[in-house]
């Protein structure tokens, strides 16, 4: 008769969670190459036995960590469901609290285009990650917006606009860490928030708005 297994205690979670949260914090504060579990272990205070434990492989724990930081990206979508503002504040917020977050987490967006089918732990999880981007909240303020109807416009509209914002984040997160001009790989440009406003008044300009 095989023997049912215990549930895991409360002991069991904290230690697992506390290892996820220095784990968490690390990527953070210095970037995914610069985790180590040597690193992890001390931010954690636990030895590699009860990383390797719980998690069986730094590259599990990764994937783990990545994917809490991940959740955490959605909260910037809440700003599309904020009703008591306008269509364009609504999108606007949303896409500088997404940059803002991507921008907290040095070197997490290489790691992610480079590891992502393995991060999600299958194909199958990656896209049903993929569906919870909010497409479809996205182009609903876009319609509010232009008075736009037709779906395939709405589309090009949310990737040009996508393309021309998170670009310059995600190529400004994977390049040089130091801070001369000319390792930068789009030179000096002005603060995120600017220029998600910039390319809102020029880009929004024949809707008046």
């Amino acid at each position: 008769m095989n023997k049912v297994p215990e549930p895991a205690s409360s002991a069991d979670k904290d230690t697992k969670q506390q290892i996820l949260d220095a784990t968490v914090d690390l990527i953070r504060e210095e970037g995914v190459e610069c985790v180590t579990l040597r690193r992890i272990c001390a931010n954690a205070k636990v030895n590699l036995a009860l990383v390797n434990y719980y998690f069986q492989s730094k590259d599990n724990l990764l994937r783990e960590a990545i994917r809490t930081l991940i959740s955490r990206f959605d909260t910037a979508y809440s700003a599309l469901e904020d009703e008591s503002l306008p269509p364009r504040e609504r999108l606007c917020r949303f896409l500088k609290q997404y940059i803002g977050h991507l921008l907290q987490y040095p070197g997490l967006v290489r790691y992610m285009m480079d590891q992502s089918p393995t991060i999600m732990g299958s194909l199958h999880q990656y896209s049903q990650y993929s569906k919870t981007m909010k497409r479809q909240k996205t182009l609903s303020v876009l319609r509010e917006m232009t008075g736009e109807q037709n779906e395939e416009k709405l589309s090009m509209m949310m990737y040009q606009l996508y393309g021309a914002i998170f670009m310059p984040a995600i190529m400004c997160s994977c390049g040089p860490s130091n801070d001369e001009e000319e390792s930068k790989p789009f030179g000096h440009l002005p603060p995120f928030d600017e220029q998600v406003d910039h390319l809102f008044d020029h880009y929004f300009h024949k809707y008046g708005i």
